[in-house]
């Protein structure tokens, strides 16, 4: 072979250029040392395991498959059979220590009931109701696969009524106004205060007595007026579709929307104000994709305020007591307009917008309360500053709220096993820490959010934040259920996985019981209400039918929840309750009947 300046290594040990080895006398004993070539293969051939013929440049595999054939430099033949010996067992106590490693890596993480190294991220965290549909355990229930997203998000339904609307603007009455302005604000705002309900109050009274003009403020009265047409207690059932209370607020958002053009590009607080109230009104009505347009706008509408530019400390010290007021009422409307956005553009998944909630990060700071100036202090209204109170009480603690359960997703998303752990398990193992910071976070609520009394006496701030604390709880134990419903490993040598998957299963059960005062209540959530006791109805169900659970109602180590048959037979009547307000429901009403009958016919 010629000189060359190449070199190659045999595991970590350079092997010497070729010019650097001359002829060597042929040792003692040579006659016994039969001269053969020494072929060796390249590594393309090695690790396939197959000849190579070695020829050069390139062997005639490497060339045919175009691959780069690295061949060793060296000229074996100059090598005593000893030494070619002693050079072939390094290769193979080389190969031996590379699958060895492999080995031990697999049997270090299969320890455990060879539950899998390494969790794919779709089993980590909550998935959509489409990816449920498609596990296993459900898919048998279906006759034919499901066409097209559950949720294809599709306002109107086809049995919805075309009668053009009411003409609600003639009963724009001081008397009637009032009673829609004290349903706006102990139903709807009370829940995202964006307004200062004393200002709010006379700017449309004004706008009442002086007439519906193009103004500004003339389109946030008719917003408000849209809203307290639809809004009930949480406990008073709910304006249907078809009844006059609706088309009226039809006609209200429809004089309001013909004057949101007038104030659009405005980058003014009122501007802010009327989208927001636009989506909110948008998703009291199901129209998810019309609701995410607004509150995206009214984001828009934010990004000019001084106050939010930065969220520097300093810059509220800087301020005069108007100027903070101001500054709070920016604050106010950003987060509502951001947490809304959040909470749609998930749920609609939009080309163009794939980044999820783990990938925009919440803003640093909470929103400012106001602050209790004189004119409040010393109101006789005792009523209007407790319910300020209440409503920022709740809104802090939806924020913290939201907050933590962003910051635990995205722990667990980015979690990575520990040291001699399978994935399950090194989450497991970190359960009980989340466990206890959601346990701080009840304990700290202030005494009106208080969850220390049963669902039923709720209010609707407390209904609406014991919801989220159920979505907190779901996100810790998701990995564990998913894992008992889908895997074909059983739990029975895993105590901790088993426990669990029996809590997550639990707090199922526990969404659609805390749900239950709320199934008949139009609000800005219900959509989400209707949708996630649905999520959880689909679990209980492929549960029942995993090979993991039993459904004898008894306590055996892994089993369904006592009494699921009947939360999801509710589950089936919220759809079918609210079916007629869109055909996204309809039809998920369809297919959680037909899934849960055909269950019903193989049991």
């Amino acid at each position: 072979m010629s000189s060359s300046h190449q070199q190659s290594t045999t595991g970590s040990v350079p092997i010497p250029s070729v010019a650097t080895a001359q002829k060597r006398p042929a040792p003692r004993g040579s006659a016994s040392y039969p001269r053969k070539r020494a072929v060796k293969a390249c590594q393309v051939c090695r690790s396939r395991k197959t000849k190579c013929d070695n020829a050069k440049p390139a062997c005639s595999f490497c060339v045919k498959v175009g691959a780069t054939c690295v061949q060793t430099p060296v000229d074996l033949s100059c090598f005593d059979p000893a030494s070619l010996h002693i050079l072939q067992r390094l290769d193979d106590l080389e190969q031996l220590v590379r699958e060895g490693n492999t080995h031990t890596f697999d049997q270090a993480v299969t320890i455990p009931n060879q539950l899998s190294e390494s969790l794919d991220p779709a089993q980590m965290l909550p998935c959509p109701i489409d990816s449920i549909l498609e596990w296993k355990s459900l898919r048998e229930l279906l006759p034919r696969p499901q066409n097209g997203p559950a949720f294809p998000c599709i306002k109107k339904s086809a049995h919805m009524t075309t009668s053009p609307p009411l003409s609600a603007l003639d009963e724009f009455e001081p008397h009637r106004v009032r009673s829609l302005l004290d349903n706006f604000f102990n139903f709807v705002h009370v829940k995202n205060p964006v307004l200062n309900e004393k200002e709010t109050r006379r700017t449309v009274n004004r706008i009442c007595l002086h007439g519906i003009d193009w103004s500004p403020d003339a389109c946030l009265s008719l917003l408000i007026c849209a809203l307290g047409t639809i809004a009930t207690p949480l406990d008073g059932g709910y304006v249907h579709h078809d009844s006059d209370a609706y088309m009226n607020a039809e006609s209200f958002f429809l004089a309001a929307k013909k004057r949101l053009g007038l104030i659009l590009g405005t980058s003014s607080i009122i501007e802010a104000q009327c989208m927001f109230l636009a989506g909110v009104y948008s998703m009291c009505t199901f129209d998810r994709m019309t609701a995410w347009r607004y509150f995206m706008q009214s984001l828009a509408c934010c990004q000019t305020f001084q106050s939010l530019i930065g969220f520097r400390r300093e810059y509220g010290e800087q301020l005069d007591e108007a100027g903070r007021r101001s500054a709070a009422a920016e604050q106010a409307i950003y987060w509502s307009a951001w947490k809304s956005e959040r909470e749609v553009n998930e749920d609609l998944n939009l080309p163009g917008f794939l980044f999820s909630e783990l990938d925009a990060g919440y803003p640093p700071l909470f929103p400012t309360p106001p602050s209790h100036n004189s004119d409040i202090a010393t109101s006789h209204d005792s009523e209007t500053e407790t319910r300020e109170h209440t409503s920022w009480y709740f809104y802090l603690s939806e924020i913290s709220l939201l907050r933590l359960r962003h910051r635990m997703a995205k722990e667990i998303k980015e979690s990575t096993p520990q040291v001699g752990q399978s994935h399950i398990n090194s989450l497991a193992l970190e359960v009980a820490d989340r466990e206890a910071q959601v346990s701080d976070w009840v304990c700290a609520l202030p005494q009106s959010m208080s969850m220390n009394n049963p669902p039923e006496e709720d209010e609707v701030c407390r209904f609406v934040l014991r919801g989220h604390l159920i979505n907190v709880w779901e996100i810790i134990y998701w990995p564990f259920v998913e894992c008992a419903v889908n895997s074909n490993i059983t739990m029975e040598d895993e105590p901790l996985l088993r426990e669990l998957a029996m809590k997550g299963l639990q707090i199922h059960m526990e969404r659609i019981r805390v749900n239950r005062p709320g199934f008949a209540h139009r609000h800005h959530g219900t959509f989400y209400l209707i949708k996630s006791c649905t999520q959880s109805a689909l679990i209980l169900l492929a549960a029942a039918r995993s090979r993991n659970f039993v459904t004898d109602e008894v306590e055996t180590p892994l089993h369904v929840p006592i009494g699921w048959q009947n939360a999801v037979e509710e589950v089936i009547q919220l759809l079918e309750a609210w079916e007629q307000e869109s055909a996204d429901l309809s039809t998920m009403a369809n297919t959680l009947r037909l899934m849960y009958r055909n269950y019903q016919g193989r049991t």
